[in-house]
């Protein structure tokens, strides 16, 4: 299990929004799904192109570049064209800061 990394305050990251940070060297996306938080590495795995670029549909982030489809809460491809999962990080929220486990 990685270390816990205080990222951001929760009045940061509006509801319904996505916002990128750079935590020890990796670029993450932290989501905010009605009040509950989310990272995965800031990066489609299609192209390598910026996730918190993409739309936010409930629980789904869609690349702004390629229309790729991944879940937020696992990272999982739910739509092509990337194939590869992004991988996504456990976030704890404690006095409305927000901390991300880094390996």
């Amino acid at each position: 299990m990685g270390e816990f990394v205080k990222v951001a305050k929760t009045s940061d990251i509006p509801a319904g929004t996505v916002k990128s940070f750079v935590v020890e060297n990796e670029v993450i996306a932290i989501f905010n799904l009605n009040n509950n938080y989310y990272a995965l590495k800031d990066q489609c795995s299609h192209m390598e192109l910026p996730l918190s670029d993409g739309i936010l549909e409930d629980d789904i982030i869609v690349c702004a570049y390629h229309g790729a489809e991944f879940d937020i809460k696992t990272g999982d491809v739910l739509c092509m064209p990337a194939v590869e999962p992004v991988e996504s990080f456990e976030v704890k929220v404690e006095d409305e800061q927000i901390y991300v486990s880094i390996d």
